[in-house]
Formats: structure tokens, C-alpha cells, sequence
């Protein structure tokens, strides 16, 4: 629980930087990511979490991780595609001077969506530590690189107001499944880096050559 509201406060934070002083979102997601990362550095002296119990680490056991993945990924293409707030967050993603002038509150939507965002990185941290037994500062670094890929593979425009979650799942089995394939072939992980990076930009001129 505490995982999830500290994740949920974070996303909050940024919704309400970016809705009340309309800096980038960029700016105050990555702001908000170096800051928590030096966090927890700080809270935890540097070292790792170890001794976690039982009740805990049984989350990231087995299967458990995929079927929360894929229940979040259900739970979401239902709120995106026939709610009301899956139609406030394209109308926002796509134009939000007109969706404003619609009669949406931006501002407060923005800082919902920005919360659920915190929520579900504060549930990826959870199942991260439980599954490795221990809780670390630096765990999951570089993932965030990870999340854009996947997004934009499957078909997430970063101008926004475009993408669907079953488009992002599929870019995310694309992307595990090329960094198990490279895995196997021993190529190494500086590689794969490389590739990951050539996919990105890729994908993303595909994307503005779409919208053009």
C-alpha cells in the first residue's frame, strides 16, 4: 500500500507541475525521476533492501507478474476505449486548447492521469522488488527507455492523442522477445542498446511521417 501511494503522491506531483505551470511534461517527469531515484538512494544509505518476507515476495513469483500485467492492460484498454476519461485523455492528448474550450477541465484531468500514472510505476516497483528479493535504489535503471520503445512500437504517437494499450502490449512482447532473441544469440547487452536505440528513432519518423 505504501508502495503504491508514494508512486501515486509522485504522479500527483507531476500532474500538478505540468496542469498549473504548463511546463513540458518531459521536463517534470524526468525532474521527478532523478529527484525520487536520489531519494532513495538517500533513505537507504546506498545498499539494497534485502530480507524481504514471504507475504511480500510472492508477488513476482511464478506467473503472478504476467497475469497483473495483463489484468492492468485489460483494466486500461476498457477505461481508454469506452469511458469517459479514455475520451478526456485523447481529446487532451490531441488538442488541449480545444478540449478545453469543449468544456474539459484540463488542468484536473491531467493531474488524474498523471496519479494513475505514479500508481502503476509504484506497482512496477513492487513486483520488480518482489521478484528479485530485495529492494534497490538503482532497480530498474534505464527503463523508462524501455516503456518509451514499447510504446512507440506500438503505435503511441509522442505528439500524443494517438495509441491504444493493445498496441502497446504488443510492442512490449515485440521488445522482450527481441531481448530474449539477442540473449540467446550472445550478443552483447552494449548491442542490444544500440538496436534498442536505432528502433526508437525509427519508430518515432515513422510516426511524423504518418501524421504529415
Amino acid at each position: 500500500a505504501v508502495g503504491l501511494l508514494v508512486g501515486g503522491a509522485a504522479g500527483l506531483v507531476n500532474g500538478a507541475l505540468i496542469a498549473k505551470t504548463g511546463i513540458p511534461p518531459f521536463i517534470a517527469t524526468l525532474g521527478m525521476m532523478v529527484a525520487a531515484r536520489g531519494a532513495a538512494r538517500a533513505y537507504t544509505d546506498g545498499a539494497p533492501v534485502s530480507g524481504l518476507l514471504p507475504a511480500f515476495t510472492w508477488i513476482g513469483q511464478g506467473s503472478r507478474p504476467v497475469i497483473l500485467f495483463l489484468v492492468v492492460a485489460l483494466i486500461f484498454h476498457v477505461a481508454l476505449r469506452y469511458t469517459r476519461y479514455g475520451k478526456f485523455t485523447y481529446a487532451i492528448g490531441a488538442n488541449p486548447q480545444a478540449a478545453r474550450v469543449s468544456g474539459i477541465d484540463v488542468g484536473r484531468h491531467l493531474m488524474l492521469v498523471y496519479t494513475i500514472a505514479g500508481l502503476l510505476a509504484g506497482l512496477g516497483g513492487i513486483v520488480m522488488a518482489a521478484r528479485n528479493g530485495s529492494g534497490q535504489a538503482t532497480m530498474g535503471t534505464g527503463y523508462e527507455l524501455d516503456a518509451i520503445a514499447a510504446a512507440v512500437i506500438g503505435g503511441t504517437s509522442l505528439a500524443g492523442g494517438v495509441g491504444r494499450i493493445t498496441g502497446t502490449v504488443i510492442g512490449t512482447v515485440i521488445l522482450g522477445v527481441m531481448t530474449s532473441g539477442f540473449t540467446f544469440l550472445g550478443i552483447d547487452a552494449y548491442y542490444q542498446d544500440i538496436v534498442k536505440g536505432c528502433i526508437i528513432v525509427a519508430a518515432v519518423a515513422a510516426d511524423q511521417y504518418r501524421q504529415r
